[in-house]
């Protein structure tokens, strides 16, 4: 994508083919020559943050510091729990079905459980609670063997196990204590999960 400068201001944005129909190009690339005499500029873009923290919105191409930038708007996700609500901001509630609701008919009906929308700390720690859990998984068979038959369990597998557990423990309270998506990223990006044996 390109963008057609003219008098220091963005006059279109498109493809060559797009900002110049009647004009054929080798290989369909305008050479350096031509975007200098027709005032183009390839796009860039602004700073798209992580998807997994971040809703992230194109906005419009503008020139920043004299270069066509495409622009975004990055909203970080909402970290801890909160409660779900209608558009008019009422308290929603799960629902169940009930059969005698509707005059016999049948219908949803709220409970008294409040509809909650799950944060990224409340998702992350599930994810990590699952990487932690499959990894002991692989040697729960040898305490069971222990529990059953005693028979010993190496050390490098308790050594092992351990450090699975402590690495859980570090990234739950790490997650805990983010202060803000950013900060869950930097968490994230951390893991230092140990290598099975």
């Amino acid at each position: 994508m390109y963008a057609q400068i003219t008098d220091g201001a963005i006059a279109a944005t498109g493809t060559l083919k797009q900002l110049f129909p009647n004009t054929s190009f080798p290989a369909g690339v305008a050479d350096s020559d031509f975007k200098t005499e027709n005032g183009l500029q390839d796009i860039v873009n602004a700073e798209q943050k992580d998807q997994k923290y971040y809703y992230v919105t194109q906005g419009d191409i503008t020139l920043v510091d004299g270069v066509a930038t495409q622009g975004f708007t990055n909203t970080a996700m909402a970290i801890e729990d909160v409660d779900a609500v209608d558009k008019d901001g009422n308290q929603l509630y799960v629902q169940v079905y009930d059969p005698a609701a509707n005059d016999g008919e049948g219908a949803m009906v709220d409970t008294s459980e409040k509809l909650i929308t799950r944060g990224l700390k409340y998702n992350f720690k599930n994810q990590i609670k699952s990487q932690s859990n499959s990894a002991l998984a692989q040697t729960d068979w040898m305490v069971i063997r222990k529990a059953e038959r005693e028979v010993a369990i190496p050390d490098t597998t308790v050594t092992y196990r351990a450090a699975v557990i402590t690495e859980y423990g570090r990234l739950k309270t790490a997650i805990t204590d983010a202060a803000d998506a950013d900060a869950l990223a930097v968490v994230m990006g951390a893991q230092n999960w140990p290598i099975t044996t």
